[in-house]
């Protein structure tokens, strides 16, 4: 949730300049590229916003002249191309994340600070299209790069001072399940909607008994308005109602994993929705968490009995969609393998695996997943001790190091042979900056 907030505000700062923007003070040209001062102010501010020390201004004007470069070269190339339909689809895309974010169009203009929607799609459509350009560029330069054991290795002999001691670390798998509502609850949460839905029809706003009843927080204040919805961007259950509606049409309630809702499909613009839904969210109770819990821990006596393995219970049990085909096992986003530091697991996690080595199963205990409560089972499959980096236990992510860094070195000696048959200027104090390449070529003069 961290990176999500520094994204937005990211975006938010970057977006915001590029809609307010004057002239602005012209910090070097690369082609026909231009950087400016507040180019600079941006990627400062946002290498602060992620705990980052800024004592010199040089580092990202040479950022930003590699990216530029590469840029206008891909822009030169016959090769590359960038179509404007996969452009407005990313845009479509990214619209549609700011809006269930930040709830309707209206707060997104107002957090990104434009007075239309056309301005910030304008805006979007510039900075996606040249992220495309500059990604495709790069990938065709760097496509044939691989790491060979006898690479690895000189890499790992030349760098071994510098990789870090790593603290104790763990692998673990988890099942987990759902607490099921019951026949009397979920009534209840339909008898509520038909309740709702009654007092619409006979002349009150659903606007209103959305910001009054809804528990969706993307849309309640908003009085439930989604829109541009698509087929295939909600849950399945509330595509089969919402495109089956007419225009003024409400849906009797029905169920989602998210709770029970009702519809109303305000405006039709063919295969595309703006509408207003209202949600009851199915938040179980003690007596029906209490049975999850119960039913959870017979699945762990039949593991212990070894009458089911963890890895088949979580296959056959488990409602996370997201490791019960791989047994349980969950990974790690930040270091791209299935190790997570310990000490750094969320509380809950952490209380409920200590004392537990290799092979351990923990007590079954309620958590939260995405705000939705779950009962849990977890076990260690792993216990990496702390060490410092090396091939032997750290091989693939020495070797992502590796590939990462000489997909850096051939970029950079790509863009230095550019640079003689590129138009490149660098205007004021930064004509001081101790550049690591020689961009305007006053060494070789």
């Amino acid at each position: 949730m961290n990176k999500i907030l520094i994204l937005i505000t990211f975006l938010i700062t970057t977006l915001s300049v590029a809609q307010e923007r004057k002239i602005d003070g012209i910090v070097a040209v690369v082609g026909d590229e231009i950087i400016t001062e507040s180019d600079i102010n941006d990627a400062e501010n946002y290498a602060r916003s992620e705990g980052q020390t800024v004592t010199d201004k040089c580092s990202f004007v040479e950022t930003m002249m590699k990216e530029k470069l590469i840029l206008y070269k891909a822009k030169q190339d016959t090769l590359i191309t960038v179509g404007n339909d996969e452009v407005s689809r990313e845009v479509d895309s990214r619209l549609d994340g700011y809006r269930n974010y930040f709830g309707s169009d209206q707060n997104v203009l107002t957090n990104f600070k434009f007075k239309t929607m056309g301005e910030l799609k304008n805006v979007l459509e510039t900075m996606i299209k040249n992220q495309m350009y500059t990604q495709r560029k790069m990938a065709s330069i760097t496509h044939n790069i691989d790491v060979s054991p006898e690479y690895l290795k000189d890499f790992y002999n030349t760098h071994q001072e510098e990789f870090p001691h790593l603290n104790e670390e763990i692998e673990y798998a988890q099942i987990f399940l759902y607490p099921e509502l019951s026949q009397d609850h979920k009534k209840e949460l339909i008898d509520q909607l038909n309740d709702i839905k009654k007092q619409i029809q006979e002349g009150a706003s659903f606007a209103d008994m959305a910001k009054k009843y809804s528990q969706d927080p993307g849309s309640a204040e908003n009085g439930g308005l989604i829109m541009n919805v698509k087929r295939g961007q909600m849950v399945k259950e509330f595509d089969a109602v919402a495109f089956g509606l007419e225009e003024g049409q409400i849906s009797d309630p029905f169920e989602t994993e998210y709770g029970y809702h009702i519809i109303y499909l305000q405006k039709r613009k063919g295969q595309i929705l703006d509408l207003r839904h209202i949600l009851l969210a199915a938040v179980p109770n003690k007596e029906e968490i209490n049975a999850a819990i119960k039913k959870l821990e017979g699945i762990k006596d039949e593991i212990k009995s070894e009458k089911i393995t963890f890895s088949a219970a979580a296959l056959k049990y488990s409602d996370d969609k997201y490791t019960k085909y791989n047994g349980g096992v969950l990974s790690n986003s930040q270091t791209g393998d299935n190790r997570f530091e310990k000490i750094k697991l969320p509380t809950k996690i952490l209380y409920n695996l200590s004392g537990l080595g290799k092979g351990d199963l923990s007590e079954v205990f309620e958590d939260k997943d995405n705000n939705r409560t779950v009962v849990k089972l977890l076990k260690i499959t792993d216990v990496i001790p702390a060490h410092k980096m090396n091939l032997e236990i750290d091989y693939n992510r020495i070797k992502n190091f590796a590939q990462r860094t000489k997909e850096n070195d051939i970029i950079e000696k790509w863009v230095e042979n550019q640079i003689p048959t590129t138009f490149i200027t660098v205007q004021n104090e930064y004509k001081k900056c101790n550049f690591s390449i020689d961009w305007l070529q006053i060494k070789k003069k």
